[in-house]
């Protein structure tokens, strides 16, 4: 939930916290942490646009060392395949790329932002935000939420 974003849409309450992450391959030793991915320009970022880790990778690296995938998946392929350095995605998903691909790519280094809240994307006014958020208040009142964000998020902690 970005202020920016929320000029063009409204946003539901946050219904699960999360950091954006590097994901590298699991044998890569050229960079440790985000630094020293900067420092070296030869290595390139994959990513998905019009996303907030999009937002983060050109703030990491400049756009000429992206490149934009029109999906996670691609990306994080593409990385396996060595068409890219690393990927800035969330870290729940990053999580999630890991416990499958343990063999092939890791979290490198430490949170590249700090905690940030997912919320629902209604039109603009939209009548919806406030029931919605009643129904998220409720959830997380009596642990659905969490149950729910620790099935399908990996583990992750929803706001509390």
């Amino acid at each position: 939930i970005k202020p920016e974003r929320a000029e063009l849409v409204d946003f539901s309450e946050g219904y699960i916290s999360l950091e954006q992450v590097l994901l590298g391959r699991a044998d890569e030793e050229r960079y440790t942490d985000a630094d020293s991915l900067v420092a070296d320009e030869s290595l390139m970022v994959g990513v998905q646009p019009g996303t907030t880790n999009y937002f983060v990778a050109v703030e990491l690296v400049g756009e000429d060392r992206l490149i934009a995938y029109e999906t996670f998946p691609i990306a994080v392929q593409a990385l396996i395949a060595g068409d890219v350095d690393a990927v800035v995605m969330d870290d729940v998903a990053g999580q999630g790329y890991v416990g499958i691909n343990s063999d092939a790519v890791k979290i490198v280094g430490e949170s590249l932002t700090s905690t940030e809240e997912l919320g629902f994307i209604f039109p603009k006014g939209s009548d919806l935000v406030e029931p919605f958020n009643a129904a998220l208040d409720s959830m997380k009142a009596d642990g659905t939420l969490e149950t729910i964000n620790n099935k399908w998020f990996l583990g992750s902690e929803a706001e509390q």
